[in-house]
Formats: structure tokens, sequence, C-alpha cells
């Protein structure tokens, strides 16, 4: 018995282990690394993401082509850093990896820090909704001398929720405004 418990440990631990690296054995042998680079520059990736291969592939003997991989990454790092892709990466909620070159650094992040601020309010109002509705649904359950105090916490709750979907209507604008911006700038750009 103690075999069997000894192996699934050692299995899982060997599991958890592999799921960290970036690649397995066969990966770092046929990888194109400048496709690679250009994928994880596509992702947002900082240009430091090339010594998690270093290290996945190390474990094998095999090198990575840094250069080749620097490359790729140059190029899809630029694609990734677009203001408008700034503004879906916050609107989702993923992490700014600060990772755009210098002269796309401040339009990626301000449009992502727009998106952001979408993302944000509405996962307080939902997290608030939640709340409400929780609070709610243990009235019925609740003694009726605690009942005034349910109420009043009820209410603040909905007052706090009725804050938050305000939050989101001025982020929403916001957004709405930003992106009008941002065709408009994309526009005198394709005519000039």
């Amino acid at each position: 018995m103690r075999l069997w418990v000894f192996a699934g440990i050692s299995a899982a631990a060997a599991l958890a282990l592999s799921s960290c690296a970036t690649l397995n054995e066969e990966q770092c042998q046929v990888t194109d690394w400048r496709t690679l680079g250009q994928t994880d520059g596509g992702q947002g990736r900082p240009q430091s993401f090339v010594a998690e291969h270093q290290s996945a592939c190390s474990r094998f003997g095999i090198s990575v082509d840094s250069v080749a991989w620097t490359s790729g990454w140059q190029e899809g790092i630029r694609n990734y850093c677009l203001p408008s892709n700034g503004l879906t990466v916050g609107q989702a909620g993923r992490t700014n990896f600060n990772a755009c070159p210098a002269d796309q650094a401040a339009g990626f992040n301000e449009a992502y820090n727009v998106g952001r601020s979408v993302y944000d309010a509405r996962a307080e109002r939902d997290r608030l909704q939640r709340e409400l509705n929780t609070l709610i649904t243990g009235l019925s359950d609740s003694k009726p001398e605690d009942l005034p105090k349910k109420q009043t916490e009820i209410e603040l709750k909905r007052n706090a929720l009725l804050q938050s979907q305000f939050r989101v209507r001025n982020a929403e604008n916001a957004l709405n405004l930003f992106q009008t911006r941002l065709t408009q700038q994309q526009t005198q750009a394709q005519t000039q």
C-alpha cells in the first residue's frame, strides 16, 4: 500500500514540475525559435521570458536560439502593444507585463488602464450584487429580532451597489470616448 501511495505522490510531483516548464523535450528540439518569440511577444510576455524557455530546454541539454527568439519577439510585441489591444487586454482583466517598447508603452498603457477600469468596475458591481443576493436570501432564515439589522445591511449594500453601477457607467463612457478618439486617430493616420 505504501508503495502505491509513494508512486502516486511521485507521479503527481513529476507532473507538477513538468507543467511548470514552458516546453517539453520534443518541443525544445523542433521549435522554430523566431516563431516562438513572435508568439510570446504577441501574447505580451516580457523579453525576459526567453529565460523560461532556456530553463526548460537546458534540462534536456538543448540550447535556445535566443537571437532568433528575440527577433521574433520584437515583431510580436509591436503587434501586441497596439492601443486597441491594450483595451482588449484591460477589459479582459489580464495582467499588463509592461513589456511594450518605449515608443508604444504610453499608448498601450493608457488604453490598458481605460479597459482595466471597466473590468474592475464591473467586477466590483458583480461582487456587490452577489453579496446583496446572499443577504436577501439569508433574510428568510433570520430571527425576528435580527431583521432590523439585516434590513439595514441590505440597504447599505444596495447603496453601495448603486454607487458601483454609477462607476461602471462612468468607466464605460470613458471607454467609448477613448474608442472614438482611437478610431479618429487611426482614420487620420490612414489618410496621411
